[in-house]
């Protein structure tokens, strides 16, 4: 084995913590946060990253949905067949609603030249680090939340956890775990070699996040 080897393996050796010294994540990083204050606290870090954050009610997420999408001149928008059979008869018809219900060899060119915004469910957010969290499925597959200008994901009060680790532990992933996940903070971004942040260039330019309390 070369010397460089060695130092790499010695080195991550020197980073192995006895189990036994290890802190449980789930004790010591809750907070005993109200549902109220995981909102704001969710809201505010979600802001931080550039992403818009609207807190209401559920009975008037169609609402919002018929005043804002013209208002952003979003002239259609992409959802899978779940969310389709909640809204298609409540939009109004400034805003064309496209169910994705095929394959990604046919729609593929539409996804990525047609649609102006997509919408989502999440499975919850992470109030700590400002996260919302997708299981990409069948109806609701990963590009949806992907390529689109214009991401809308949905996030129900009761599904807002503190920490990564309680959302694992409390949805019980050991025993379900999903194919994929994703967490999302803000719209897509990179930075180029002099670390000068650029929004949208890989993904979505914009996030909107609806908070949906009861």
């Amino acid at each position: 084995m070369s010397r460089s080897k060695e130092i790499i393996l010695e080195r991550l050796k020197s980073k192995i913590h006895d189990a036994n010294q290890v802190d449980d994540i789930s004790i010591n990083t809750l907070n005993g946060w109200s549902k109220e204050e995981m909102i704001q606290k969710l809201s505010e870090k979600l802001k931080l990253s550039k992403a818009e954050t609207f807190i209401l009610p559920t009975t008037k997420m169609i609402d919002w949905l018929n005043e804002e999408l013209p208002k952003r001149g979003i002239k259609n928008i992409l959802s899978g067949n779940d969310i389709a059979k909640e809204i298609s008869q409540s939009l109004t018809n400034k805003t064309k609603l496209i169910k994705y219900d095929n394959s990604y060899e046919s729609f593929s060119e539409k996804l990525f030249n047609e649609i102006d915004a997509s919408i989502t469910r999440t499975v919850g957010a992470i109030a700590a680090s400002g996260s919302v969290v997708l299981h990409p499925t069948s109806d609701e597959p990963r590009l949806m939340s992907l390529v689109p200008d214009i991401h809308i994901a949905l996030v129900y009060e009761d599904h807002i956890y503190e920490t990564f680790d309680q959302i694992i532990s409390t949805q019980n992933w050991s025993e379900n775990l999903p194919t994929n996940a994703l967490l999302i903070s803000g719209p897509s971004k990179t930075a180029d070699i002099e670390q000068v942040l650029a929004y949208g260039v890989h993904g979505p330019k914009e996030l909107i996040v609806l908070i949906l309390t009861s």
